[in-house]
């Protein structure tokens, strides 16, 4: 037998033994999955549109960013927080919230009382058709929630108790900004120049020192009847 059959009867017969072995392991260790009708729906429309499947599913980057944003600086004091807390008078004359702009971005910065008690629960009352919530996240001072449909859309809502300290980022290199009123409350919107991304509505409810903020692919009429339904 020649070196080079030697090497071919070594190989058939390991590769023979790892597949007794995988077969073997494939009856004894049979992993239990129970998808849900969600996550079966979720593979459905993966399957029958990929591309259109990640581009609803990919949530724009200064949504991360806002969330990742607030949560870190809700526990982490500001400089100007810190000399606030100290000196009752600078406190009353400051302004609960700042909005600093930049080439990009633009931030809010709260100086409210600290929160007392549990966070109020607010829901989007008039949602478009088909859409339920399948997703709530509450912290203490933040609460995100997500609204979705049969196809895969999906609607999200924010709300940001503007405590001393707390801040919240959004992205506005690729939108155009406007000054607008919900419920004859102050905010703004920010309309998506690049087709299939969100726009973005976001406004403050000083009377219960909130920030809201709701965003999804739907026109700026739609956006704000959302919001003038939130309750």
């Amino acid at each position: 037998m020649t070196d080079q059959e030697l090497d071919a009867l070594i190989k058939r017969a390991l590769i023979d033994s790892i597949k007794l072995e995988c077969e073997a392991m494939e009856r004894d260790c049979t992993l239990v999955f129970q998808p849900s009708a969600r996550h079966q729906r979720q593979m459905k429309l993966m399957l029958k549109d990929p591309l259109g499947w990640a581009r609803r599913k990919a949530r724009p980057v200064w949504k991360t960013i806002a969330q990742r944003v607030a949560v870190v600086l809700l526990i982490i004091s500001l400089g100007f927080g810190t000399v606030m807390v100290s000196s009752p008078t600078a406190r009353a004359a400051f302004v609960r919230w700042v909005t600093e702009w930049y080439d990009t971005y633009m931030i809010y910065r709260f100086a409210g009382e600290n929160i007392s008690g549990e966070m109020p629960q607010f829901e989007i009352v008039e949602l478009p058709e088909g859409f339920v919530e399948t997703e709530r996240i509450e912290f203490p001072e933040l609460t995100t929630v997500t609204y979705e449909n049969e196809a895969g859309d999906f609607i999200d809502f924010t709300y940001i108790y503007m405590a001393q300290g707390a801040a919240s980022a959004f992205e506005t290199e690729n939108s155009n900004i406007y000054d607008i009123e919900v419920n004859h409350m102050k905010g703004v919107f920010g309309e998506a120049k690049i087709p299939g991304h969100f726009n973005t509505i976001v406004w403050i409810d000083a009377e219960q020192n909130i920030q809201f903020d709701i965003s999804g692919l739907f026109s700026y009429t739609d956006i704000l009847h959302m919001a003038e339904s939130v309750s």
